[in-house]
């Protein structure tokens, strides 16, 4: 049974450096790598309850 009160998840600290680690690791093989939409014209998503961008369209 679950006590009242917040929650955290114990693996986002992991999530966090793994998505570190990717974002990182594609900087570095796709130097080219840019927004394909200005910043202006991305969008929340706004179904869930961590958010986020609904996508995000990128050239390289």
């Amino acid at each position: 049974m679950a006590g009242p009160g917040g929650r955290y998840c114990l693996g986002a600290p992991l999530a966090r450096i793994e998505l570190q680690a990717v974002f990182t690791q594609l900087v570095t093989r796709l130097p080219t790598l840019r927004l394909a939409d200005a910043v202006e014209e991305l969008t929340m998503r706004r179904d869930t309850l961590t958010g986020g961008l609904a996508e995000l369209p990128v050239r390289w």
